[in-house]
């Protein structure tokens, strides 16, 4: 079945497009994507935030192959971590007739925009990995990792690692969190893994550092490498993040300042990079192991279902993400 990438268009192509759209579609839909049946093909759009992550790429992949499956066009788009590019492209989409919208936002902030777009033209969307709201806080159905659990699981792993350091004091240990504090799903995975932490006593025998960065592998190596200067007591590092990229860059600055392995713990939790991380010999401890895969699998599903025999959107779906290390990585499918 046919597969439709789409790029940047010409504002003015874009805006005489806009103007025509919507006449094709006939889903009737509101925001928690209640529907009536689709007649005739079918037609998705696919949103991610930055199509070169490979998690973005493994969901795209497994949507595609389930769309072909079923007969069902998959029109996808990577905007490149840019929001004015999301709303042009969710634009362009519509115009193209799709009937149904699966969308990682770049931003939570255009949530409500995304939502008023397509609510316009009838259109039930998806949310992934990134929970979105309309203008009144009404949540849009959702599926991604169940963020609590994930973060539970982060700190309880880096507080068993912390225990085995009986020399450990707030003056020579920290608890390092690479966070990105303006993204919900982000905040609820490491809130949890600071309170699992700190409820195993983990606070008692570390300094907590907050190192912001912007998702990327680079900035968290950029702001670590800030950190451990503005630390110089600190030996031993146990660290985590809402990616495994934080996690990663991490690793990278204690290395390149000459901390091996035997002083630095690293738990990614998003599954990223763990295959890759984990066959290194490096402070990458173990994270949790997550199938992008079955997520873009899962989510084209429940749009397809949706579309196709009215079955309504669950509110939320979580993808199950258990303990990934090097004793089990093979069984869980890195190669």
């Amino acid at each position: 079945m046919k597969k439709t990438t789409i790029g940047v268009v010409a504002i003015g192509a874009l805006l005489a497009m806009t103007a025509l759209a919507g006449c094709s579609n006939t889903a009737d839909t509101t925001t928690n994507g209640s529907t009536s049946k689709v007649t005739g093909t079918i037609k998705i759009g696919y949103i991610v935030k930055r199509g070169t992550d490979s998690f973005a790429s493994d969901q795209v992949n497994a949507a595609q192959a389930a769309a072909t499956k079923v007969g069902v066009e998959l029109v996808t788009a990577d905007v490149k971590q840019d929001t004015g590019l999301a709303i042009s492209t969710l634009n362009q989409m519509i115009a193209n007739g799709i009937q149904g919208l699966i969308i990682v936002v770049p931003d939570q902030a255009i949530g409500p925009q995304i939502l008023e777009l397509a609510a316009a033209k009838h259109i039930p969307v998806l949310a992934s990995d990134d929970p979105i709201k309309d203008a009144k806080g009404v949540l849009a159905p959702f599926i991604g990792l169940d963020g609590a659990a994930l973060g539970k699981q982060a700190g309880e792993q880096l507080a068993t690692a912390l225990a085995t350091n009986s020399s450990a004091t707030p003056a020579t240990a920290a608890f390092v969190v690479v966070s990105q504090n303006s993204i919900s799903a982000c905040t609820e995975r490491t809130d949890a893994a600071k309170a699992a932490f700190n409820a195993a006593g983990g606070d008692k025998k570390t300094t907590f550092i907050d190192v912001p960065h912007d998702g990327t592998l680079q900035t968290a190596v950029t702001a670590m490498s800030a950190a451990i200067t503005q630390n110089p007591g600190i030996k031993n590092w146990y660290i985590t993040s809402c990616n495994d990229d934080g996690v990663a860059g991490a690793l990278r600055a204690l290395e390149s300042k000459g901390v091996t392995k035997a002083n630095s713990f690293g738990y990614g939790m998003d599954g990223s990079l763990a295959c890759s991380e984990l066959s290194k010999d490096n402070g990458f401890a173990a994270g949790n192991f997550v199938s992008f895969s079955k997520n873009g699998e899962i989510a084209f599903t429940a749009m397809y279902n949706l579309l196709k025999n009215g079955t309504a959107l669950p509110a939320q779906q979580s993808v199950p993400g258990p303990v990934i290390n090097r004793d089990n990585k093979a069984t869980l499918g890195c190669k």
